[in-house]
């Protein structure tokens, strides 16, 4: 459901969806805007490193809500 609510963003500029990783810190294959290479880039923007196609959940503050 979460993968379909955001290949269906409306205003990418403004929700961000690039932040979003699964569980284990993995990007997304499929990613909506370009593929998993185009979200590590969005993310290294931000100065979130992306190594191996993963995201250090600790290091980048991962909160489960």
């Amino acid at each position: 459901m979460s993968g379909s609510a955001l290949h269906k963003n409306p205003d990418p500029a403004s929700i961000p969806c690039y932040r979003v990783v699964n569980s284990k810190g993995e990007l997304a294959g499929a990613f909506a805007f370009g593929g998993a290479k185009k979200q590590a880039e969005l993310l290294e923007t931000e100065g979130v490193e992306v190594v191996d196609g993963k995201v250090d959940l600790v290091r980048f503050e991962y909160r489960r809500f």
